[in-house]
Parts: C-alpha cells; sequence; structure tokens
C-alpha cells in the first residue's frame, strides 16, 4: 500500500467515526458490526461444536486425547481434526493412551515447522552482514530477545555481533542497549531515523546484525515500522510474540504485521503461559514456521530455536523448567 492509499484510509477511517458518531445511519450501521460480530461467534462455536461431535462417536483413548488437548487451549476444531486424523489412519483397534499420545506429539512436530537456526550458519568475516530484525507488539519482549539473540551468537558461535535499536520511545532502552553492548564488548547503534540505518549497517564489520525496532501499532507507526524495515533489507524478520497471549490476539496482533514479510514466529514467557495449545494453534492458523522460543530469564541458556525442542511434547506434556528455574539463575536487570 503507498502512502496516499494509507492516508486515503485514516481519511476514511475519521470520516467513518465522525458518521458513526453523528448520524441515525451511523446508529443503523454500528449495530450491523455487532450483529455481524456475534454471527462470527456462532459461526465459531458451531465449528467447535461439530468438531466435539465428530469426536464424541470414538473409543475412550481418542475422546480422553481430544479433553486434554482443549484443557490444553488446543483450538476445539484443530484439537477434533488432530484426533479424527489419528482415527482414520490408525493401524490397530487396540490403542494405548500412551501410543496416542506418541503419535500425537509427533503429528504436532510435523504440522508446527521450525525455522533452522540461521548464526549457526553464518560465514564468518563475510563482506556483508547478515541482518535479522525483530518486530512486534510492545511488551511482547522484542529488546530482551534481542540481548539474548546477541548473548548466543557470541558466546555460541563466535560471531562478530551488532546491535541497532530504532525504539527510541522506550524509556531506558537506549541505555540497556549500551549496557549489554558494553557487557558484551560489541559495538551499538541507535537508528532515530530510517535515513542512518544504512550507515550504521555499512560502518560495521559484523557477522549479524541485530535490529530491534519500536512496539507502536498505530497506523504512523506502522508506516514508520515500514520505513525502518526497508532502509535494514533484513535477511531475516522475527515477529515475536508472548505466549501469555490468547489465541485470538495472537491472531489478530499478527494481522498487524504480516504486511512487513516475516519469515517466523519468536515466542516469548513461554514459561509464563499455562498452556501453549493456543500458540500451536495459532502458528498452525498463520502458517508460518517458529524461529526461537524463550522460557526463562537466564541469558542465553533460556532463549532455545524451535528445531532443538519437541513442540509437541511442550503443548501436551508441559514446558519443562527452564535453566534459570532449575539452577536459580537470573538474568541483569532486563
Amino acid at each position: 500500500m503507498d502512502s496516499n492509499s494509507e492516508n486515503n484510509f485514516i481519511d476514511n477511517s475519521e470520516e467513518k467515526n465522525e458518521f458513526l458518531h453523528n448520524s441515525d445511519e451511523g446508529f443503523i450501521y454500528a449495530s450491523l458490526e455487532a450483529r455481524l460480530s456475534h454471527i462470527e461467534e456462532l459461526v465459531i462455536d458451531l465449528h467447535e461444536w461439530i468438531g466435539s461431535e465428530h469426536v464424541s462417536s470414538l473409543g475412550g483413548s481418542y475422546r480422553r486425547l481430544y479433553s486434554q488437548l482443549v484443557a490444553n487451549d488446543f483450538e476445539q476444531r484443530y484439537a477434533a481434526q488432530i484426533v479424527r486424523m489419528l482415527y482414520d489412519n490408525r493401524t490397530s483397534n487396540d490403542v494405548s493412551d500412551q501410543d496416542l499420545r506418541a503419535l500425537a506429539i509427533n503429528h504436532i512436530n510435523t504440522e508446527v515447522t521450525a525455522n533452522k537456526e540461521t548464526m549457526a550458519y553464518l560465514s564468518k568475516n563475510s563482506s556483508k552482514p547478515y541482518i535479522l530484525a525483530l518486530v512486534g507488539p510492545s511488551g511482547a519482549g522484542k529488546t530482551t530477545m534481542m540481548y539474548k539473540l546477541a548473548v548466543r551468537a557470541v558466546l555460541n558461535f563466535e560471531l562478530k555481533v551488532k546491535v541497532i535499536s530504532s525504539d527510541t520511545y522506550k524509556i531506558g532502552s537506549v541505555e540497556g542497549i549500551q549496557t549489554i553492548a558494553d557487557i558484551l564488548n560489541i559495538p551499538f547503534g541507535i537508528a532515530f531515523e530510517p535515513e542512518e540505518i544504512p550507515g550504521l549497517i555499512n560502518e560495521s564489520e559484523a557477522d549479524l546484525i541485530l535490529l530491534d525496532t519500536a512496539g507502536r501499532s498505530d497506523s504512523e507507526a506502522r508506516e514508520e515500522l515500514y520505513e525502518f524495515i526497508s532502509a535494514a533489507k533484513p535477511n531475516e524478520i522475527h515477529l515475536v510474540l508472548s505466549a501469555t497471549m490468547s489465541r485470538r490476539a495472537i491472531q489478530e496482533t499478527a494481522a498487524l504485521f504480516l504486511g512487513e514479510k516475516i519469515n517466523c514466529l519468536s515466542f516469548t514467557k513461554i514459561d509464563e503461559a499455562p498452556s501453549i495449545g493456543g500458540v500451536i494453534s495459532s502458528v498452525r492458523w498463520m502458517g508460518l514456521p517458529i524461529g526461537y522460543i524463550s522460557n526463562g530469564t537466564a541469558i542465553p541458556d533460556d532463549l532455545l530455536p524451535a528445531s532443538d525442542i519437541s513442540l509437541g511434547s511442550y503443548s501436551l506434556d508441559g514446558v519443562p523448567p527452564s535453566i534459570s528455574q532449575q539452577e536459580g539463575k537470573l538474568d541483569t536487570h532486563v
């Protein structure tokens, strides 16, 4: 969408708000919107009921698996699809709960793909750095994930790293980046304007550049994010979301950022989520791979590439204790 189209969209939104508040037709329009929203919820409920009905006629082990999936926050329709698929592909009529559980875990691992960790394969001393950008809503944990990625790249893969932040709105963000850069003895840059990004990249001799962005989600901020991303030309863009968000919140938030050519999703606060079935259901709905998950406060131990774990096991058996929980580790003030 070009700037003129976006401006037209903004203007139309303002006209719509004035229309809604200052006319009888606006009241009718708002009433219709509310009714359509209610109808949408009823259709979703109907789909979920139909899914549960498809399971109710199956054997006890299948019904128990369905109940566990739903209890772990899987979307009911997706849970029913998993159970029905396992039933239709059964090789025996006598399947134990344990065997069925293992099949479900394997199926989830197959359906939800993991992004291969790029930094493990980066060429050192390349003429052009690899650029990884983090985008997402405010409070998702982008900056902390950037710290963890930087430490992981330096300590685990001995890469030369530079961190760049365009998040100049959050209080303390500049000081926080400077602190982590000083600890790791790596260069850092602050970009107040998109035009500053190429210079910060070109002056670097880094193998990997990590770009942190602001988490504002209004229309002006999204246009600004687009300009920063366009200036950086990242090789990889991660949408960072909190695993504590509801399924609906994950999907609606992701929809705001999908125009940025997202490569994969990375999730923070996995250890704080009561279950991650909602995360798995949402990821499947979006059709994107998972890059990293953050399941604790230890840096970098509690940042895990999704390719190194069993997401199916995490979603059914629960997230295992993080390194920080096991050893009482804490990160810095971040």
